[in-house]
């Protein structure tokens, strides 16, 4: 009794997404888009370091060292969010 259901739903949703790329497809975009700044798209480093430092100091508080924890994790949130901006200027998500 489930697996014809669980066909029929899948059914209807691969038709569902197919019906919607379709009417995707008929609208271009417009043509006087422009990306928005990298600065509203993406968060800067600054910020992820400070989000990593927060997060390394909860893990490092539950192991033992909190200190680490923090340098470790600003470390990783500050290079995290430069990558992620890197990556959207490079694929033209934003300027």
């Amino acid at each position: 009794m489930t697996r014809p259901r669980i066909l029929f739903l899948s059914g209807a949703t691969l038709t569902f997404l197919n019906t919607s790329m379709v009417a995707q497809a008929q609208y271009p975009p417009s043509q006087g888009y422009s990306p928005p700044p990298c600065q509203a798209v993406t968060p800067g480093p600054v910020r992820g370091a400070a989000r990593g430092a927060a997060g390394g100091a909860m893990i490092g508080a539950i192991s033992g060292n909190a200190g680490r924890g923090a340098a470790i994790g600003a470390t990783f949130g500050g290079v995290r969010n430069a990558v992620r901006r890197g990556s959207a200027r490079s694929t033209g998500a934003c300027y």
